[in-house]
């Protein structure tokens, strides 16, 4: 991208645009609001469209009877109703948070290293953040804490009530925001949480100084980046 504007440009259009609250949702949050379909469904979905297919053609060569065709079509139908059924659980929660969760910063603790490369693909990336208005913005602070959670992450042991931090920082499969024990938060409020990084929504389609904004409402197990 060509002359990219300022980070710190950026951001403050950022905060302009979403840091009062209850906010209005423009047409990237209002995508965002959509509710999360879940993985069983499409899970169960894929299974059912890719038995149809197999099962189609070994019908058609006889080695197959043409029933297993509608056992995978029962499977394809139960897994678009339980993508709905998640969606329409989670739609609520979601628009709940765009509209009222804080705007902070994410530090990026994980990630793909094409995210600190130019680029138009998102990837997920770990990264912490903070809720209180102190903090929500003090990159240093989070620098802080980052630095602290970087130091638990390689320890050979944990304290026990870092135990979970801990994992979550060893486990890409874990997602879920988990707050950050105060030993290692200091007098904020900061958490840990896993976003999808949209390379598009950033001034230098890349990942500048490991930051980026985030609408976060933890308690509603929600975390986004914007």
């Amino acid at each position: 991208m060509a002359n990219p504007l300022p980070r710190s440009f950026a951001l403050a259009e950022t905060r302009r645009r979403y840091e009062a609250t209850p906010r209005g949702l423009d047409d990237d949050l209002q995508r965002m609001a959509r509710g999360d379909r879940g993985c069983l469904g499409d899970a169960v979905a894929g299974v059912g469209a890719l038995g149809i297919l197999v099962s189609g053609v070994l019908g058609y060569l006889g080695f197959l009877g043409m029933g297993f065709m509608a056992v995978f079509a029962g499977l394809l139908i139960a897994g678009f109703v339980l993508s709905a059924a998640a969606q329409t659980r989670s739609g609520p929660a979601r628009l709940k948070a765009l509209t009222e969760g804080p705007l902070a910063l994410g530090r990026v603790l994980r990630a793909d290293p094409a995210l600190f490369e130019p680029g138009d693909v998102p990837y997920p990336a770990l990264v912490v953040f903070a809720v209180d208005a102190p903090h929500r913005f003090d990159a240093p602070y989070l620098q802080g804490v980052a630095a602290a959670l970087l130091a638990l992450r390689d320890a050979a042991t944990a304290p026990a009530d870092q135990a979970e931090v801990a994992a979550m920082l060893r486990d890409p499969n874990r997602v879920a925001p988990l707050p950050v024990p105060p030993a290692l938060a200091g007098a904020g409020e900061a958490w840990l949480g896993v976003v999808s990084v949209d390379p598009r929504r950033l001034p230098a389609r890349r990942v500048e100084d490991h930051l980026v904004p985030v609408i976060a409402a933890p308690g509603l197990g929600f975390v986004e980046h914007v």
